[in-house]
Formats: structure tokens, C-alpha cells, sequence
């Protein structure tokens, strides 16, 4: 499921999405439509499911209207307790082309081949989801086409595999022009009571308790011809997606270009207008870009004087009156409070022991 707000990657572990990174997450409800069709066609209350989101049932009739991330996540878990069969992830991923009909299917399905469209996913895996890292390996005589999930996603982990791998699996076999794709999927989490939609989607082949969430794809299919192929298409949409992905980063980019202009201004006359101004936009477009970026003005305000605080205090001269003016405190018992709170001292036991 496609998300508007778009993480970086990182390396190592998962990082735990916590409670407050979720909220800050932005899902247009157009989205999360399917997903609420699904469950409820399987014979689901929709008030049952909705409930605890703060969805109202009358939302799903509204346009332009967006969620969440905590009422999202709340949304899969309530799925979870009442769908007949919790591997509904892999039946929302197969009607993927049909719920996005967007930038990215529209290049895929332009490809020349499989092995194209696989190498594609990897490199624009961003217009995608933004929670797993993807990495196309060609071998050759076979390709593996693996997704690391970016964010620790909890008890939620098994949907967002399932709907990946059932959208690359179903985008394919439309684009081959084949009722089925023999392909090998291996899968990190453990075997589900039931797998018998895995076995009518994915085929027969699909493994569990893996060491990495994988899928081989044979020479055969990588270079079987895509019906849907068109160069100037191809062409056309690879410099949308270009396109897009800049616009990405540089949204990815404003939490850094924040920084240094606080950095640059004196923490006392920083504000989020004069911030905005200096990047040439409105205080309210600026908010919006850095909420995308999991973070707000204020939590890079807070870090900046923490991280100058621990150097300034270190000056024997500045008393802590001055300390709190040049950090932009009104007083010393607010700068002393938030002191505490960053590094569990008052700043004069944390002057004396240094």
C-alpha cells in the first residue's frame, strides 16, 4: 500500500515506528478504500472494522480526504482479528493494477521484458512503498528480487510482504499475457494456519521461517516479452518517474537545509517564518514538508539547542542566565527543565562533572 509520506532508507536492523512517527504519516483514503472493500465483502461489519480508527463510515463516500498512520495500522490490525482469513494482504495486492492504475504500473507494464520491469521496481521502489528496501539481483539464468522492510512494522509485517509480492506477481502475469508465473517465494515470518491463498496467488512454491523475504524468477520468465511494451511510453513515463523522485528528495532534503539555517541564525531570533522565508516558501508549505519528513520545526529547534547546549555549557565564563537567552529560553528554570529532560541532570551537576 502506497504511502504519501516517503521515508529514507537506512541500513542495519529495522528502526521501530514509534506512536508519534505514526501519526505524522499521510494516507490518502483513496488508498485505503480497498483494503476496507475487501474485508468487508468477506463478510466483515464495517462498523466493526472501522472501529477505534477514527474513521467515520460515512468517510468512505468523501474525495481528497487522508488518514493517519496510526489509523491505518489500527485499520490492518482490526482486519486481522475479524477477516475470515488474515492472508488478505496477498488478495489487495493482486487487485493492485486495478486499485493503481498510476506513474509506476504504467512504466512497469511499458518494460520490454520481466527482467526489465524487476530492475525498474528496484530503481523507483520509492513510487511504491516506503517501507522495504528493494534489490533486483540478476544472475543470469535467474533474478532475485528481494524486500527488506525499512521500519520494524510490527504484527503488521506479514500484510505489507503479502501485498508487495502479490502486486509484482499479478502486474507480471498481466504483462506476459499468462494465467500463472512459476516462481520460488521465500518469506522471513512463519507459516500461517492457512496458506491456501498463497498457494492460489503466489502458485505452489512459497516457503517460510527464511532467513530474507525473496523471490527467484527463472531466465525463462525474465525474458519472456511484455505485451504491453512501448518504448516511447517507456521513454515518456521513466522521465516522470525521474521526475517524481526528485521531488522526493528534495522533500527528503528540507529536514537537512532546516538545520543549517538554524545553524546559520542566532537561536534566540529563530522562528518558522523567518526560516520559511529564507527558503522561499510559506511557513504553512514548510510544515507540510517537514511533517512528510517525520519530523516538525519544533523537534529540529530542540535538537539544535540541545546539541549546542552541550557544547556552550562546557564554557567556564557563560552562566546559565546567558546560556538560556542564547538558546532562546525566556528563563533559566525553562532552559534547566528541558536540560534535564535531554541528558537526565541539571546543567550544574553536568558543568561540575566535566
Amino acid at each position: 500500500m502506497s504511502l504519501v509520506k516517503i521515508f529514507p532508507r537506512v541500513s542495519g536492523s529495522p528502526k521501530q515506528l514509534r506512536k508519534s512517527e505514526l501519526a505524522l504519516l499521510t494516507i490518502p483514503f483513496d488508498k485505503v478504500k480497498p483494503l476496507i472493500k475487501l474485508i468487508v465483502s468477506e463478510g466483515v461489519d464495517l462498523l466493526e472494522l472501522l472501529s477505534g480508527t477514527g474513521i467515520d463510515h460515512k468517510d468512505i463516500t468523501l474525495r481528497d480526504l487522508s488518514i493517519n498512520g496510526e489509523q491505518y495500522f489500527r485499520l490492518i490490525s482490526n482486519a486481522y482479528l475479524l477477516a475470515p482469513d488474515p492472508t488478505f494482504g496477498l488478495s489487495l495486492g493482486e487487485q493492485f493494477y486495478m486499485n493503481n492504475d498510476g506513474l509506476l504500473a504504467s512504466r512497469v507494464m511499458n518494460s520490454d521484458n520481466a527482467r526489465q520491469a524487476m530492475q525498474l521496481l528496484a530503481e523507483y521502489q520509492s513510487l511504491l512503498t516506503a517501507m522495504f528496501q528493494m534489490v533486483f539481483e540478476d544472475k543470469g539464468e535467474y533474478g532475485i528480487f528481494k524486500a527488506q522492510p525499512t521500519y520494524d512494522l510490527g504484527d503488521n509485517y506479514p500484510f505489507f510482504i503479502e501485498y508487495t509480492c502479490a502486486a509484482v506477481h499479478s502486474v507480471g502475469k498481466l504483462c506476459i499475457g499468462a494465467k500463472k508465473m512459476e516462481l520460488r517465494y521465500e518469506f522471513t515470518y512463519e507459516k500461517p494456519a492457512s496458506i491456501i491463498r498463497y498457494h492460489k496467488i503466489l502458485g505452489p512454491n512459497v516457503n517460510f521461517s527464511c532467513k530474507e523475504n525473496r523471490v527467484f524468477v527463472p531466465k525463462e520468465v525474465l525474458d519472456m516479452p511484455f505485451i504491453f511494451a512501448d518504448k516511447q511510453a517507456a521513454k515518456a513515463n521513466d522521465q516522470a518517474c525521474q521526475d517524481r523522485i526528485g521531488h522526493i528528495e528534495q522533500d527528503l532534503d528540507i529536514k537537512q537545509r532546516v538545520k543549517v539555517l538554524i545553524r546559520k541564525n542566532n537561536l534566540k531570533d529563530v522562528s518558522l517564518d523567518k526560516l520559511a522565508e529564507q527558503l522561499c516558501m510559506s511557513p504553512r508549505t514548510l510544515s507540510r514538508q517537514l511533517k512528510f519528513r517525520r519530523c516538525t520545526y519544533k523537534s529540529i529547534l530542540e535538537d539544535e539547542r540541545k546539541r549546542s547546549a552541550r557544547i556552550m555549557i562546557q564554557e567556564r565564563d557563560i552562566s546559565l542566565n546567558q546560556l538560556a537567552s542564547q538558546l532562546g529560553y525566556q528563563d533559566t528554570s525553562s532552559f534547566s527543565r528541558a536540560f534535564k529532560r535531554w541528558f537526565g541532570i541539571s546543567p550544574n551537576q553536568y558543568k561540575a562533572e566535566r
